[in-house]
């Protein structure tokens, strides 16, 4: 089955194409599992072949991995959330990388401990920035202090501009002192996400 065939079942419905599916996406060619994976993902009956992306996600490919961490995102398919998060120890940092933005999508709040140890502690900074990223959008009255505390710090402008956002989202009038060091930051975007939170803070107050 060649990779054009198998793009041409996400547009037939019936039976027939998604048993094609299931047959290319145990191909021996890499390649051509990972696009049978992706048209999985976006068939209008996809996810009654959920057991293929569950499995997919142990897959010997890198390619189909994160095609299946994908497919997982789009679906928020709860079902892959163990094997998604053990992909966070994967040796490919563009796999880690996969595996946090699906988790994202999966999220319990027990994840944040594993995902704060990879934004502080990963070798690649696009997996911590990627961590960052999952962990502001998760930010919860629980942890945004911690994070918080840990972004305003970090050397990545980013990262600093998120500790603005934090702040402005869940502190009070106590967090300004800090907030008008950050209003005077080397980075022009840190400074104008600084001065938004103190004006926030300030009409809440």
């Amino acid at each position: 089955m060649s990779h054009e065939a198998v793009h041409e079942l996400k547009s037939r419905d019936g039976a027939e194409a998604l048993k094609a599916l299931a047959i290319a996406a145990k191909s021996s060619d890499q390649f051509l599992r990972r696009t049978a994976v992706e048209v999985i993902g976006h068939h209008p009956r996809g996810r009654e072949l959920q057991a293929i992306i569950l499995v997919a996600l142990a897959d010997t490919s890198g390619y189909v991995v994160r095609t299946a961490c994908d497919v997982v995102a789009r679906w928020k398919l709860v079902e892959a959330h163990d094997r998604v998060q053990a992909l966070l120890g994967d040796p490919s940092a563009t796999t880690r990388e996969s595996a946090l933005r699906a988790l994202s999508s999966i999220w319990v709040n027990q994840d944040f401990p594993l995902v704060f140890g990879i934004y502080n502690d990963d070798p690649e900074i696009v997996v911590r920035r990627e961590a960052a990223s999952v962990l502001r959008y998760r930010a919860t009255a629980a942890n945004w202090q911690l994070l918080f505390d840990t972004f305003r710090l970090d050397e990545l402008a980013r990262h600093r501009s998120r500790a603005c956002e934090l702040a402005e989202a869940f502190s009070g009038a106590e967090i300004l002192p800090v907030l008008s060091d950050l209003a005077e930051d080397v980075d022009g975007h840190v400074r104008k996400a600084a001065s938004r939170a103190v004006q926030t803070i300030s009409k809440k107050a």
